[in-house]
């Protein structure tokens, strides 16, 4: 089950379906297995995730996303004696994504690419980080797929 709780505080028109599409399509090309998932998707302005970026990170700069990872893995008080095979169907991810459309666009234009694909590969890049990646070959690899698969033609 995919639950996202969608805030956009931003101009930037954003679609929410294709928000839903990338979602779904990296937690299924990521071969965890999850099977509730709850996550908040925020788009905020340039000022924001700075503040955010040096309240969190001790970073004073923009970045495109943020990813805060809310969950213990499991939900403990439904799984508590269960066998281990059993505890991994009960696998629970919460998080919150804190995406810049700015910078977003300003990627985009600088790698000579579409607004949407730029997106599909920076909330993909937020999803897996909170599924557990690390930078790295496999993740960049899951998300070339994503994007590919969502946005052939560009």
């Amino acid at each position: 089950m995919l639950k996202i709780d969608f805030h956009n505080q931003t101009g930037i028109k954003i679609n929410k379906s294709f928000i839903n599409k990338v979602a779904k399509k990296t937690l299924l090309l990521s071969g965890k297995r999850v099977k509730r998932v709850s996550l908040s998707i925020v788009f905020v302005g340039k000022k924001k995730i700075q503040a955010l970026n040096r309240l969190y990170r001790k970073k004073n700069e923009v970045t495109d996303i943020l990813s805060f990872n809310y969950s213990s893995g499991y939900n403990k008080e439904r799984i508590e004696g269960l066998p281990a095979s059993r505890q991994r169907r009960e696998a629970l991810l919460a998080g919150e994504l804190f995406l810049c459309s700015e910078m977003i666009k300003k990627s985009a234009r600088e790698n000579n690419v579409s607004f949407r694909k730029e997106l599909a590969f920076v909330l993909s890049h937020g999803i897996l980080h909170l599924l557990g990646f690390r930078h790295g070959k496999k993740m960049y690899e899951l998300q070339d797929k994503v994007c590919k698969i969502l946005n052939p033609k560009s």
